[in-house]
This record gives structure tokens, sequence and C-alpha cells, in this order.
């Protein structure tokens, strides 16, 4: 799911800032998204073969790179993404989204323009590397519906989207999608399960993340917009349905308790 990393294609690093250079070319390996949060780093041993360094330089890289909150050191050993490029976003949004269920809607709502323009960016910009990776996931969707694996389909969903998100090319939107999806996957993981389990609405589905695709490998932004738009419109649409079918759903229960509490009490 990410960009193919290979040491030979690491950039040799000349410099009497030695460890500067690598922090700064660590640092946008992570904001590309090449190193994904909460992904551990090489080994020192292995970074300094790649970019031809001393093991003090790479070790002054890192610590550069853990005073600005970049990357953490984790018991046992090892440096990895620091998850506060997404948790300080996540933890303040999931907590009011438990409280709050009506804003799941402002945050789809908020997510149609922006899958929208981040499908037509990366019918721009992509490259036949991001195409090949939006395709995987299709893939990988279609083999999780033939398994019946409800837990894998949304993965590649979120998967899918994310791929798009990246190959816009804009690092923003790249992690902003990340923490978006994030968010939304955990809240709405129910509800997304019971819709992939829909066998009309899979179809539905499958349709539709093919016509994203086939816009954005076709180059056509203005189409590739308006397919991701109405793709989140429909996915907006059916979780409004399954939360109202779930409100009534309640009452019906309550009513049904209420009424067996007064047979109960009148001796009936």
């Amino acid at each position: 799911r990410r960009r193919h990393r290979m040491a030979s294609q690491t950039p040799r690093i000349h410099s009497s800032k030695l460890s500067e250079q690598l922090a700064q070319s660590l640092e946008q390996l992570i904001l590309d998204g090449v190193y994904a949060v909460g992904e551990r780093l090489p080994s020192e041993r292995q970074m300094a073969e790649d970019y031809g360094v001393s093991r003090p330089s790479v070790r002054g890289a890192l610590s550069t790179l853990a005073a600005r909150n970049l990357i953490e050191t984790r018991h046992g050993g090892g440096h990895y993404v620091s998850e506060r490029l997404h948790s300080d976003f996540l933890s303040l949004w999931q907590s009011l989204l438990s409280r709050h269920d009506y804003m799941e809607f402002d945050v789809l709502e908020f997510r149609r323009a922006f899958e929208g323009m981040m499908s037509g960016l990366a019918a721009e910009r992509a490259t036949e590397t991001d195409l090949e990776r939006i395709r995987s996931c299709l893939e990988q969707m279609d083999v999780a519906a033939q398994t019946h694996n409800l837990e894998q389909q949304s993965e590649a969903d979120v998967g899918f989207h994310q791929a798009i998100a990246e190959a816009s090319h804009n690092v923003l939107f790249s992690h902003l999608s990340n923490s978006l999806l994030t968010m939304l996957h955990r809240h709405t993981q129910k509800n997304l399960a019971n819709m992939f389990s829909a066998g009309g609405d899979k179809q539905k589905l499958r349709t539709q993340h093919q016509a994203i695709y086939d816009a954005i490998a076709a180059r056509d932004a203005a189409r590739a917009t308006a397919q991701a738009q109405a793709h989140i419109a429909y996915v907006e649409s059916t979780l409004r349905q399954a939360r109202a079918h779930s409100a009534r759903e309640s009452r019906a229960q309550a009513l049904e308790h209420k009424d067996r509490v007064k047979k109960l009490r009148s001796g009936k």
C-alpha cells in the first residue's frame, strides 16, 4: 500500500552536516507517507549503509526527528513514526463523535467535497505506480467479497481511498485523509459491515469504486470528482437509513418492554 522502497534508490548524502541532511531526507519520506504513522524505521545500521553515512550521523538525525515529535523510540528498541502526527486530531474528534452521532454526517459532508478534490487531482497527477496501487485495493476488495470477509473488505475500502489521496501528491490531503478514514472506519465499522453484507449494496459499492478508478485512469478530473462525490453521497444516504432503522427498532423494543412490564404488574 506504500510507495516501493529500494536501498539502491536511496540518495547518498555528501555534506559536512550529515545528520541534518539525513534528518531532512527522512522527514520528507515521513511526510510523503513512505514511512507511515506507527511504522518502524530501518535499523541504524541499515540506514547508515543505505545513505553512506556513519552510525553517529544516523543517531544525530534520529535525535533531531525525535525533538520534532516525528519519531519515537519504543520499549524493546527501534524507532517508529510518531502516532502524534494523527493522534491529536483523532483523539479530539473521535471523542466528539462518540458523544454526538449527528457529527458523523458533518464529517461525511466534508469528506464528500474532500474526496472529490482528491480524486480530481489524482486524475491529473497519478503515476502508473499510483494507478497500480489503487487497482490492487480494488482486487483486495474482490477477494474479500468472495470469501465473505467483511473486515478485510472494509480495510480494503479504506486502502482504496487512501491510495487515491496519495495519488493526489498533496501532503496535506494525504495525512488529513488518513486521519478522516481512520476516524470514520472506527465509528461506522458496524454499519459499513452491514452495508457490505447486503448483496445489492455490495455490488453498488464495487461499481462506484470501479467508476472512480476508471475516471482517474482516463485522466478525466471532472468525472473523477463527480464519481467520488456521488459515492460518498451514497455512503452517507445508506448510513442515514441504517441510523433511522436502528432508532425505529430501539423505539419498538422500548414499547414492547413497556407492555411486558404493564402485563406483569397487572397480573395478566
